[in-house]
């Protein structure tokens, strides 16, 4: 073999050496790129998966607070009602009450126009 062909040999083989290298870091940097992607992707679902559970805390937190604040307009309601209820009671007392004091007021002045004497009407 004389050296011509073996630094040929040799070159070629280089240059094979130099495309298959180049292919590899193509094929290196594609794969990189699939995988970059797909982390971010993996990002961005964890961070909609996190925010979305976030979201439903506050609204649970929410709607628990709407249900305390529901339970105490219940209670006030209820005792609302029954002040409510004892007004009433206490107006039908007094109302029953002026009643028997016109009542009252109304026997005494009988009472009175009875026992007083009656003067002879003259004619």
């Amino acid at each position: 073999m004389d050296s011509g062909s073996f630094w040929q040999s040799l070159g070629g083989g280089a240059a094979v050496a130099a495309a298959l290298t180049l292919v590899r870091l193509w094929v290196e940097y594609r794969v990189r790129g699939h995988d970059r992607r797909a982390e971010h992707e993996e990002r961005g679902r964890r961070h909609q998966a996190d925010a979305e559970a976030r979201l439903e805390r506050i609204l649970q937190d929410r709607r628990a607070d709407a249900d305390r604040r529901l339970e105490r307009v219940a209670l006030d309601l209820h005792a609302e009602r029954l002040r409510c209820g004892t007004l009433e009671h206490e107006h039908a007392l007094l109302q029953a009450y002026t009643l028997l004091k016109e009542q009252h007021t109304a026997l005494q002045a009988e009472h009175t126009r009875e026992q007083q004497p009656r003067l002879p009407s003259s004619n």
